[in-house]
């Protein structure tokens, strides 16, 4: 049964019991959907989202108790989105909007997170130090830096510190690496520093 608080976010909201219920319905292909996480883990949970991934929906997860590892592990299959269950309603009418842009939506307090379990998975893949990832000679040379600082997990405050610019100077480099690297967002730009497939 759908939340209160989802049936005011999406009025006509329709709920399935499964994974299997909504696939076996006639449904539009790429109608949005919001996967309730509860009673799915770990391989189940990946299985459902390639399952719905594959039938062309654009998913988000939505889990009681949000974390890294998962959320990590659903973005490498597919899905778009990664909030809280109980986001309230402005909440999801905003991963809505990012993901029906094309972007990717997940906490702010996860991003930094994410992109730092995605360089300790990398890095223990790859003992050599690898070449610029593909695209990125497009970028100046201020443009790389602030690129790999995102895919460290560092956020704008950070990035200036370490770089010695200002907020608005990395917030203009990202503006254009996001132009010529063809991204959305800094998760998509975190994916592509650390050669994670953007799907």
């Amino acid at each position: 049964m759908a939340s209160p608080r989802w049936q005011r976010s999406f009025p006509g909201l329709a709920v399935f019991a499964s994974v299997q219920g909504y696939l076996g319905k006639a449904h539009h292909r790429g109608d949005f959907c919001w996967l309730d996480s509860e009673g799915l883990a770990g391989p189940g949970l990946l299985k459902a989202c390639q399952a719905l991934v594959k039938d062309g929906a654009p998913v988000v997860v939505l889990s009681a108790m949000p974390n890294e590892s998962q959320a990590f592990a659903v973005l490498s299959v597919g899905v778009r989105g990664y909030c809280h269950t109980e986001a309230v309603p402005e909440q999801f009418t905003e991963v809505a909007a990012a993901v029906q842009a094309g972007g990717y939506w997940v906490p702010p307090t996860l991003v930094q997170r994410l992109a730092m379990t995605a360089v300790e998975v990398v890095d223990a893949g790859r003992p050599e130090e690898p070449s610029a990832p593909e695209g990125f000679d497009m970028l100046t040379e201020r443009e790389y830096e602030v690129a790999m600082a995102v895919g460290k997990g560092l956020n704008n405050k950070e990035i200036a510190e370490e770089l010695g610019l200002g907020e608005r100077t990395v917030k203009a480099h990202l503006t254009t690496t996001f132009e010529k690297l063809q991204v959305r967002d800094r998760v998509q730009l975190a994916l592509a520093v650390n050669r994670l497939p953007i799907h």
